[in-house]
This record gives C-alpha cells, structure tokens and sequence, in this order.
C-alpha cells in the first residue's frame, strides 16, 4: 500500500489569547491532536475560532468585539470560548449567544474533545447538505428519506453514587425532560438502556478505578448507542480532561448544574436526534440510478455530480480532500462474482463513516471520498478497510468452500483546482502504472 508522507493538520484553528506562553500551551496541546493553532489571518480558512480569555478581565462587549471580529475573517468557523471555571454565570450566559463555553485551567484535552466532536458535526451537516443538492439536481431527492425529529418529550438517564451532585442533577434536567431515570451503577444503567431509548445520559463523578468509566467507552462501540449524547459531570476542573482522556466528550462542572446542565442536555438530545435522521439520510441505500441496494455504493453518475460539487467546497474552504482507491482480486477469480462484490461493498460501507462516500468505479474497483480528512487519516480508513476484507471469508454461492480476497488499497489527497475524473484517472494511473483510463461517464 502506497500513499503520502507529508503531515497536514485535521484543522486549522484560529486562535485569540492573550500572551505567547498561553499561545504555545495551546499549540503543544492540539497539535498532538492533529490540529494546527495560528493567529487570525485574513488569509486563513479557519475551521474554529479559539478564543482564550483565561486569567483575564471578561466581559460581554469585550468578547462580542472579539468573536466579530473572527467572524469577518471566517464567517463559516464556529467560535469556542476558553473561561476560568469561576466565572461569572450571567458572562457564561453572554458568550454562548456567540458560542460554545469550555471552562479549562492548565489541561486542555477536553476542550481538544470538544473541538473534535464540533468539527464532526459540521462535517456530517455539510455532507448532508451537499448531498440533497445533488439528489435535487438529478431529480431523485424524493425517494430518500426525509431529515426530521420527532417532537417527543425528552428522556434523560442519570447514572451514579446518590448524594448532593445527583439531587441537584435531578432537579436542574426535572425542568426539561419528560422522564427522568436514575440508577446507581454500571450494571443498572446498561439494562436501563437496553429497555428504554434515551435521548441523553448524565454520568456523575466516579472514583478513577469505577467501572463507569469503562461502560461509558463501551457505549461508544455500541451500535445501538454510539451516538447517544452523553455528559460527563466533573467535580473539580482537573478531572475536566481525566475525564476526556478516559472517552467523555461533554462536560459540565458540578458547581454549574443548577445554571447549565439543563440548556446543555436539551440541546445534546435535540442534536443527537438531528444527528440520527441525518445518518439514516447519509446510509440509505435508495434511489434508481444513485445507489446500489445490494451493495450500497453509488454509481458513476453520482460520483460525477457529487463529488464535483465536494471538489468545489474544498476550494472553496481550502479544507482538505482524500481519497482511497480499492482494488480487489484474487487467484481464482472468485472476487469478480457479484455475491462477492456486493458483500465486500457492504463491508466496506460498514467500516467508512457516515460522512464518506463509497463509489464503485469498476467491476472490482471502488473509491472513498472522504470531505475534510488529512491523507494521513485516509491512510487509516484504507488500512482498516484492508484489514477487515483481507481477514474475511467469502463463499460463492451453492459452494461451502471460503476464500479469501486480495485488497490493494492506495490513500492520497487531491490537488487544488482538480476536477473528480482528473483525481481519480492520477490515482488509478499511480496504482497500475498503466496508461490514464478512460473518464467516468456525463451525466
């Protein structure tokens, strides 16, 4: 497998603070996450803006005149506040009209979390968005289903060690929600969850060595509830990004329950219930012409229309765009049966995320369009893919005989100002070292 070396961050990040040592933490602690945190430019395309008012005299006008301007810079780029945890709740309350409010000190990997999960969201609303447009433009946005929420009254589950943290909990969420269900550990919480559907989950404060902890990881690989919203409430500042390093990616402070916890659960269950009907959008496998039902990738005509379009977003934002070819064979011939095909189709649909696109462009030849994703993360998604294919056995059908299929898979990011048949005819060329192929079919 062959692809690029040279590093390139999963965002860009603009960044407002107030001196160079705050400045050089927050760049040290992003960038192992893969962010790259520079002050605001008039030529930056910033996919956040960070705004750092720690140890510093806050108020409204001071942080309105700040977050306009970042927006004049980068009217798309949602805006994140760094506070002390002591702040003032009506000053709270001002800078969320503008954006998001993460109480921080020293460590910072929950505001990384947070910077990630609102990076994803945008990603999976953008892709939504660009992918009505190009159903509507080829008259097939009507046999998809329908991006709703239902109006049902809020269910919330609370789980932890009874005390005045779960009282106050209880009482700040009883105001929201329509039912309100408290258990006291691990156990009780799974079964809870697997008799009810909840739209949000609050996890009092844990000892380090609690098996809370490592229910809550286990929720995020659960198919069922991997995209329940959850919130993880911190006693003290420091456990903020304990917390964080442990799977938790909302947070709220116990001393701020009473001001915060129900405006930010109501909205994590009406986001989390977008969220859903938008995948359900994303993973359809509809419409005559756009999709194939037995395998779930879409067709060259698709490819042609929409990933054109994403090509224009990505010059557009000067946001990254990756690709990973995928080529099948195997000695016998067998991966060319469509049973095969359609099999190792799904798989791969299975393994990408909601927000790539999964295209065949041959009999045994498939590509992944993956929106705002570095070559270095496109590497992964072929790897992974490679690996669950590589390890699978496939049977033709009438014959009890397994056999395995060989992937060659090859990761790269397109270039500027590139058309999609351009990046796919140089990405097939670097794979074969055969002459350019021919160019997908016009709409």
């Amino acid at each position: 497998m062959s692809s690029e070396t040279i590093f390139s961050p999963r965002a860009q990040i603009a960044c407002v603070t107030g001196d160079e040592p705050a400045l050089k933490a927050l760049t040290t602690s992003f960038s192992h996450a893969g962010f790259a945190i520079a002050k605001p430019d008039a030529g930056l395309c910033a996919d956040i803006g960070l705004i750092d008012l720690r140890n510093q005299a806050v108020s409204a006008r001071k942080a309105k005149t700040i977050a306009g301007a970042l927006r004049r810079k980068s009217p798309e780029s949602p805006l994140v506040f760094l506070v002390d945890p002591g702040l003032d709740a009506a000053i709270r309350s001002a800078l969320k009209r503008f954006g998001e409010v993460i109480p921080a000190q020293d460590q910072l990997d929950h505001a990384v979390v947070r910077c990630r999960e609102i990076l994803r969201l945008r990603n999976i609303a953008e892709e939504t968005g660009e992918r009505l447009k190009s159903l509507a433009t080829l008259n097939r946005l009507v046999e998809f289903p329908v991006i709703t929420t239902t109006s049902a009254q809020t269910r919330i589950l609370i789980a932890g060690a009874p005390g005045p943290v779960a009282i106050a909990a209880v009482n700040a969420v009883s105001t929201i929600a329509g039912d309100v269900t408290c258990v006291l550990n691990a156990g009780q919480a799974m079964r809870a969850l697997e008799h009810n559907d909840f739209d949000c989950a609050i996890f009092l404060p844990t000892a380090e060595n609690d098996p809370m902890l490592a229910f809550i990881r286990t929720l995020r690989r659960h198919p069922k509830h991997a995209h329940l919203a959850i919130i993880q409430i911190a006693e003290h500042p420091a456990d903020l990004s304990n917390y964080a390093r442990k799977g938790a990616r909302d947070f709220v402070l116990a001393q701020h329950i009473s001001v915060e916890l129900a405006s930010k659960a109501q909205l994590a269950a009406r986001r989390a219930r977008l969220l859903r009907s938008m995948r359900r959008f994303l993973n359809s496998c509809k419409g005559e012409g756009i999709r194939d039902a037995s395998s779930g990738a879409f067709t060259s005509l698709f490819l042609t229309e929409h990933a054109n379009r994403i090509c224009a977003r990505a010059d557009q934002t000067g946001r990254a765009l990756s690709l990973t070819l995928i080529s099948l064979s195997d000695a016998h011939g067998q991966a060319s049966t469509s049973r095969t095909l359609n099999h190792a189709a799904r798989l791969i649909n299975r393994v990408t995320r909601a927000e790539d696109l999964v295209a065949r462009i041959s009999r045994k030849r498939f590509i992944i369009l993956s929106p705002a994703t570095n070559v270095e993360d496109a590497t992964k998604i072929g790897l992974r893919i490679r690996g669950v294919l590589s390890n699978t056995a496939f049977r033709v059908e009438h014959t009890l005989e397994p056999y395995a299929i060989d992937v060659v898979t090859k990761s790269y990011s397109r270039t500027h100002g590139l058309c999609i048949e351009e990046c796919v005819a140089a990405g097939l060329k670097d794979m074969d070292g055969a002459a350019t192929p021919r160019r997908l079919s016009p709409r």
